[in-house]
């Protein structure tokens, strides 16, 4: 017996309650994050409950390492990305999210097909970047056309999440500026979603601040990307909609010993709980010669460096995100149409900049913003606009000397 296999029993033999040992819960978490959960019924009725219709079978396979997805490269119909997914409108036929397999006997919803399309950007003193525009279309649809609107989305990394749910609630309000009093172009918003155990609170995870905790979080990922109920989501069928009867009617997960559910609670505490435990991915200190350009620029407006809190695992004080977790107008370019919860059509939830370091052996082959779109730092930076639109021409009016020093240093992040 594998020691993964021992510790899913244990998880099974042992309510959370008693599983005092902090290490073998975040060993038992890690397991679960790296679960390939198979259709129902199953032998192992504590591994069933996938779909019917799903994105993907464990939450490793969206965040591989704990890391980023990245969307279709478009040469390929067979590729259909890593943790890429097409978010609706709430469409009445597709629900949230378009599902691109199905369990034995189900038919998917669709496929994806990616294009790009080069637009070149020129600098004042004859620097060219060639961005690439993405077309997102959903072919081979299962059950009809789809009205609603359409967002195309990659996984981002989870590092860092607990490091984010301990910064104060206060020290993200005082950063907003919804009404742009200062005069500086740049309108935070914070966010303010349903909480997990009513009321509304402050939206601080997902690309628009749609969920106020990791275990909204989670629970949305178990809810739309593998098909699995959890205590907030508690459809067996995941976002089958009424209209698709068959996923609706099929076998499921849902069990008595779990509270009628396929995530009880438990399971769903553990995986969080080993999400909380990761460590924020800036793990060293930033090469400092361009720090004083990126906050000149303008991009620490929005990009806050530092906060500090006395929460966090590692006994306290500051964290640095280089994000202040509000939601900003990102400008036409990058604007979805997709309202959310947390954020309208155009706008997005500032992204954490730490762990760039750990991506710069690939810069130019990176899958940053929310659809994967930039392949590198210097594409993302040319891609914002709306609030961001001074900042970045800011940064496109630097000697080519200065523009290396900014991006050494946010590759160092």
């Amino acid at each position: 017996m594998t020691a993964r296999l021992l510790l899913l029993l244990l998880l099974l033999l042992a309510p959370a309650a008693a599983l005092a040992d902090r290490g073998l819960d975040l060993e038992i978490g890690k397991a679960l994050f790296e679960r390939l959960w198979v259709e129902a019924p199953a032998s192992t009725r504590a591994a069933d409950g996938l779909g019917p219709l799903y994105n993907a079978r464990s939450c490793a396979a969206c965040h591989p390492a704990a890391g980023r997805g990245r969307p279709p490269a478009g040469d390929d119909p067979e590729d259909q990305g890593i943790g890429f997914a097409i978010r609706l409108g709430n469409d009445p036929v597709y629900g949230r999210q378009v599902q691109i397999h199905g369990v034995t006997g189900h038919t998917a919803e669709g496929r994806v097909a990616a294009t790009w399309q080069d637009e070149k950007v020129a600098f004042p003193d004859g620097h060219v970047v060639v961005l690439r525009r993405p077309t997102f279309t959903v072919t081979g649809l299962g059950f009809g056309p789809i009205t609603a609107a359409v967002s195309a989305r990659v996984a981002p990394p989870v590092r860092g999440m607990g490091a984010l749910e301990a910064i104060p609630e206060a020290a993200i309000l005082a950063l907003a500026d919804p009404e742009d009093r200062d005069g500086d172009g740049v309108s935070g918003r914070a966010a303010r979603v349903p909480a997990p155990g009513g009321g509304m609170a402050l939206g601080r995870f997902g690309r628009k601040a749609s969920h106020a905790t990791l275990e909204s979080q989670d629970s949305d990922a178990f809810f739309l990307d593998i098909g699995m109920s959890t205590p907030l989501h508690r459809d067996p069928w995941g976002d089958c909609t009424p209209t698709q009867t068959a996923c609706r009617a099929a076998p499921h997960g849902d069990q008595p010993q779990f509270g009628g559910l396929e995530i009880p609670g438990e399971v769903l505490a553990l995986v969080d709980g080993y999400l909380r435990a990761l460590p924020p991915p800036g793990d060293r200190k930033p090469e400092g010669e361009g720090a004083a350009l990126f906050t000149a620029t303008g991009c620490a407006a929005c990009h806050t460096p530092r906060f500090d809190t006395g929460q966090f695992d590692t006994g306290g004080g500051p964290v640095h995100p280089y994000s202040d977790l509000l939601l900003h107008d990102m400008g036409p370019d990058l604007a979805d149409g997709l309202d959310e919860p947390g954020g309208t059509g155009a706008e997005w939830r500032t992204a954490p900049l730490w762990g760039l370091n750990r991506l710069a052996a690939d810069e130019g082959r990176l899958a940053l913003l929310h659809d994967g779109r930039a392949r590198g730092v210097e594409e993302a930076i040319l891609w914002h606009g709306g609030e961001a639109a001074r900042a970045r021409e800011r940064y496109r009016g630097l000697s080519r000397a200065d523009r290396d020093r900014l991006l050494r240093f946010l590759r160092s992040l």
